[in-house]
């Protein structure tokens, strides 16, 4: 029963939502001049980008400075350029416009502008502690839950590496799902598989608690509802997709993801694979695993999920790979592109990240990650 979460003072869930910009600034007393963090595309091209700036300057804000040059899987370079200019610019808090990667590099960058240094001062294990800039978080996609995470992923070749502190949990979140109305099918599918990750990994986590187990049951119960009508372009369903993912974000905020996301990294850094898709690739050998490994707590989620049959973990496979298939997404390792020859070197990145691995409730051995990586080929 223990856990402890930092939550967002604010979360707006609510159509038109980013139209309460203004309202929200008001509310929080953030006023000055702001930074824009978002991708190099999206924002521009659907307009959001004009509609930001003006909610910002009606607002009252003495400056908008836009940094549109967020990569998927932000790198370290990237964060630090944007936090120079933060600093430089003198911003007194940041908005963080886009999917996953935007808004990690948001926190990275309201790191940086009230602390100075590099990125990689602050990655795990380090403690990252006040003055950070406070954080607007505006989710474009349905799979990081980044918005009400304490969590920033951020890449340093070869590597993926996190920066973890309840401090930069937005201070506010909004989640309009009318953005979700531009998001492209493949990304859809990419992002919910992520979002079903967290959902499911979390409840392996050797801090899961009953609350935990709570959002991840939920959020994994509308995923396999929605996916398949929300791939199709159903709007009512693509909105409790972006629900989903905030709960399966609450989730991994109470206790975090393991060896899924372990394996997964490598795959994104080495072979460009978008990392909702590398973790689906593995997450059907996980639920396995977890069965054979964590029987109780696979039993636990699967009897809230309303699988009742002694083969759970089958039925919950199956749920996995239909949706899989649905999206036409590679069967295995081998339609992906990953060449055999990769094996050993999947299998040593994934140990290499020891907080993914290690806090898991039942920890895989080498031999483990070997049999796992092997069936997922």
């Amino acid at each position: 029963m223990n856990f402890r979460i930092a939550f967002p003072r604010r979360v707006i869930f609510e159509r038109g939502g980013v139209d309460r910009l203004p309202e929200l600034l008001s509310d929080l007393s953030l006023d000055g001049r702001v930074m824009l963090v978002t991708g190099r595309r999206f924002a521009r091209e659907s307009g959001y980008l004009d509609k930001l700036r003006s909610l910002l300057v009606e607002s009252g804000v003495k400056d908008v400075v836009v940094f549109d040059r967020v990569e998927p899987n932000p790198s370290a370079e990237t964060v630090n350029r944007g936090g120079e200019i933060a600093k430089r610019e003198r911003v007194d808090f940041v908005v963080g416009f886009g999917g996953g990667s935007a808004m990690d590099a948001a926190k990275g960058i309201a790191i940086l502008a009230a602390q100075g240094g590099k990125i990689s001062d602050y990655y795990y294990p380090a403690d990252v502690n006040a003055p950070i800039l406070p954080l607007i978080a505006i989710p474009t996609t349905c799979g990081t839950g980044s918005e009400v995470t304490k969590y920033a992923v951020i890449s340093e070749k070869p590597r993926k590496n996190v920066v973890v502190s309840d401090h930069i949990v937005p201070v506010a979140s909004i989640l309009d799902a009318e953005v979700l109305k531009h998001l492209p099918k493949s990304i859809l599918a990419h992002t919910a598989m992520d979002a079903l990750s967290h959902a499911i990994e979390a409840c392996f986590h050797v801090k899961a608690s009953r609350l935990t187990e709570t959002f991840s049951a939920e959020s994994a119960k509308l995923i396999f509802e929605s996916f398949k009508p929300a791939y199709d372009g159903d709007f009512d369903h693509r909105e409790k997709l972006l629900y989903a993912s905030m709960l399966a974000g609450l989730a991994i905020n109470l206790s975090g993801t393991v060896f899924v996301h372990g394996l997964g990294y490598y795959l994104t850094e080495k072979y460009g694979i978008p990392h909702g898709l590398a973790n689906s690739l593995f997450l059907a050998q996980f639920i396995e695993y977890c069965s054979e490994k964590a029987s109780e707590r696979l039993l636990s989620l699967c009897e809230r999920l309303g699988i009742r049959s002694r083969e759970c973990s089958r039925v919950l496979v199956e749920k996995v790979n239909a949706m899989r298939r649905y999206a036409e997404l590679p069967a295995n390792l081998k339609e992906a592109g990953v060449p055999k020859e990769d094996f050993q070197n999947i299998v040593e990145q994934a140990l290499s990240y020891s907080r993914n691995i290690q806090n898991c409730v039942t920890p895989p051995s080498r031999e483990d990650l070997e049999a796992i990586v092997k069936k997922a080929f």
